[in-house]
């Protein structure tokens, strides 16, 4: 008899155990339902569609080079729906329709007084994201290192009157053109040698990397290797301080350098890394320990970090935090093991690519689920030692029973959720909030699922912010639920759409398809969107060629649910007459004021923002000395309760797409009473030391 699974959640993280779980091998092994609240699936990466067909997000969704499992996870869905045979007319018929690569990523810069960008073009390669490849043993950090140091020795060229053949592979530059050449005041001789140092550096890391051999930070050759980059230092940030416009390049040797020396100093170059041993710093505070300069602690290369990470406690962006430990693991993993691209982009909404399909290919493999589910509890047993009971609240009657509502809709041929569900499957419209994990539910239906009956295994698939409430009785019971409940951040964000009637040309932005970040509150992310409106719906008369994308955190003095999202447009509307004409100068009269007419359409459906303030809603954060509390997926101390999600002990442990993509796996892999990591993608999992404190 197939084992009944209760998947409480339908966003990335319970689809991904979903799909692991249907897999052919095993389908026949499990029953499983999903169940979700409200009528679109994706947690805190759904996508609807708006007037016109735009697309709303919950905020900026970009996927990096080295997301492996949630990639495998998209190009198996995609091939598995085969959709230029099952479904001709669909726009996005492979993965590569659906995702795109995005080589320019920037940051924004405040200089004597004055905003600039920065945009850096990484190199692309022919590698495709969701493949096994290289650095896949315990010495990934070696490899890393490795990297580190080739991308110093093409600095040591770049900065070298010596002829070199291949130019750089990462051009900085505040404009399209690269940096101006050097003088020759560094001598010939002097930069050969400074390249050889490089060069036999690498090598003594390679040896390192072949024999597979760990390096104890008090061994004679972590003592000389230390000496050595000490050398490097000097010798290459002094180099790159004698030419034009090399600020930029300083400080991001400088951040090399010294992540490099640190991960030597605090003994990370083993066979078996613990990255706990440095999670307590703030990242800002283990790179000033280890030497940073201090203008690149406080450069934007250190203060883009935390805004793509949302690392501010309580929102507050005077407060940046941010763990050393997975700070130092996600900067190596984002900068030297990419594939393709540093970003990919997608070609619609993250329904549309990621969780349309991924519905799609699920129920083809015969899984239900039941919208409209709400979860309010979870029960123990009388030993306490298992879940007997789900509570859950009905919000709306679906017209051909619980498993019938069928969620989505076409534009421009392309599967997507809409913004509202569909009243003609539903028995009368509810009137409570579909998509609010909180109470009060008094108009909901009660609903209860017991073990035995309808479930033996649940898969906890929810967000960390609502656990306090429906699992307040595991949290009584256990101290180790009680610690990471109380103890893991969360924070309130914000997300602001633009669509504009001119081209971002016309506009005056300088680097169409680019991302950057580091700017000023209330928006300090921008990425260029425009490729979007393809697959967008707008009538001729009035119609976009430019859309862009904002976010930021929300500060926890402007979440109240109450007001949040009416101080979200506020935000939206100030910043566009304050900051607008830094992205796009042509918006700005002669008054300097935003021209409100350059909106698309009539300009009522030309701008979308909302307020993420909701528990469920709340981004994951990764505050110092907090990645000890984290639970793996097998580790909830009840016998047939598994974790999914980006704020489990993944390794990964940052909230993102690919940590979300690691907990479902693991989850499966718990349920199948396998090794969380079994068949995981990466060697990077492999390098959290962190484990059950219990």
């Amino acid at each position: 008899m197939s084992r009944r699974i209760a998947i409480l959640g339908g966003g990335m993280a319970g689809l991904t155990a979903a799909w692991a779980l249907s897999a052919p091998s095993v389908r026949d092994s499990y029953d499983i339902t999903v169940y979700q609240r409200g009528w679109r699936l994706g947690g805190k990466g759904a996508s609807s569609r708006g007037p016109h067909g735009r697309i709303e997000e919950h905020g900026l969704h970009v996927w990096l080079g080295y997301y492996d499992n949630a990639f495998r996870l998209m190009r198996e869905v995609y091939g598995e729906l085969d959709r230029a045979q099952t479904d001709p007319s669909c726009p996005i018929a492979t993965w590569r329709d659906a995702f795109l690569p995005a080589h320019q990523v920037g940051l924004e810069e405040l200089r004597d007084g004055n905003w600039s960008h920065w945009v850096a073009t990484f190199p692309h390669d022919d590698r495709e994201p969701g493949t096994a490849s290289e650095p896949t043993g315990p010495l990934a950090m070696v490899t890393y290192l490795e990297r580190a140091l080739r991308l110093l020795l093409e600095f040591a060229r770049s900065v070298s009157p010596l002829p070199t053949p291949d130019p750089p592979g990462i051009v900085l530059s505040a404009g399209p053109a690269p940096p101006r050449s050097p003088s020759a005041t560094y001598g010939s001789f002097t930069a050969l040698l400074r390249q050889i140092e490089i060069a036999a550096t690498i090598a003594i890391v390679e040896s390192l990397r072949v024999l597979e051999a760990g390096m104890p930070s008090t061994s004679p050759l972590a003592i000389s290797l230390h000496r050595r980059l000490e050398r490097i230092r000097h010798d290459l940030l002094a180099a790159l301080e004698q030419v034009d416009d090399s600020r930029r390049s300083w400080q991001l040797a400088d951040i090399v350098l010294t992540s490099m020396q640190g991960a030597l100093r605090d003994g990370l170059l083993t066979p078996a890394p613990d990255f706990s041993r440095i999670d307590h710093l703030d990242f800002r505070e283990w790179l000033a320990l280890h030497g940073a300069h201090p203008a690149t602690l406080t450069s934007p290369l250190v203060s883009g970090v935390y805004d793509l990470v949302f690392g501010y406690e309580d929102g507050d962006k005077l407060r940046p935090r941010f763990g050393a430990g997975i700070g130092l693991l996600l900067s190596m993993k984002m900068f030297f093991d990419y594939k393709g691209a540093l970003f990919w982009k997608l070609a619609a909404g993250m329904g549309d690519i990621v969780f349309a399909p991924l519905y799609q290919a699920l129920r083809a493999r015969g899984v239900r689920f039941a919208f409209f589910h709400r979860v309010n509890r979870l029960r123990l047993g009388a030993d306490r030692t298992s879940i007997a009971a789900i509570e859950l609240g009905l919000q709306a009657r679906v017209s051909d029973g619980p498993n019938a509502y069928e969620p989505l809709v076409r534009a421009r041929g392309l599967p997507c959720f809409p913004s509202e569900p569909l009243a003609d499957q539903l028995d009368g419209l509810p009137r409570c909030n579909l998509e609010s994990a909180w109470s009060p539910r008094d108009d909901e239906e009660p609903v209860t699922l017991l073990a035995g009956r309808e479930f033996d295994d649940v898969v906890l698939a929810t967000s960390v912010g609502i656990l306090s409430a429906i699992c307040n009785e595991l949290v009584a019971d256990a101290p180790h639920w009680r610690t990471m409940v109380d103890g893991l951040g969360t924070v309130a964000t914000q997300a602001l759409q633009v669509w504009m009637r001119p081209s971002e040309c016309e506009l005056g932005w300088p680097h169409p398809g680019s991302t950057v970040t580091g700017y000023v509150a209330p928006f300090d992310t921008y990425a260029s969107m425009s490729h979007t409106l393809a697959m967008e719906d707008w009538p001729t008369a009035g119609a976009p060629r430019s859309v862009g994308y904002f976010c930021a955190v929300l500060p926890e003095r402007d979440a109240d649910p109450a007001r949040a999202d009416a101080r979200a447009h506020e935000n939206a509307r100030e910043f566009l007459m304050r900051s607008g004409g830094h992205f796009w100068p042509a918006a700005l009269d002669g008054a300097g004021c935003f021209r409100w007419e350059l909106l698309a359409g009539d300009g009522r459906d030309a701008q979308f923002s909302r307020a993420n303030v909701d528990p469920s809603d709340r981004y994951v954060q990764s505050l110092p000395g907090t990645v000890r509390w984290r639970l793996r997926a097998d580790d909830s101390g009840y016998g047939n309760l598994f974790l999914a999600g980006d704020w489990i002990d993944t390794g990964l442990n940052a909230g993102c797409i690919e940590a979300a993509t690691l907990g479902g796996l693991q989850a499966a892999n718990a349920v199948r009473g396998m090794e969380p990591m079994a068949g995981v993608l990466g060697s990077w999992s492999r390098l959290s030391a962190v484990r059950s404190r219990r």
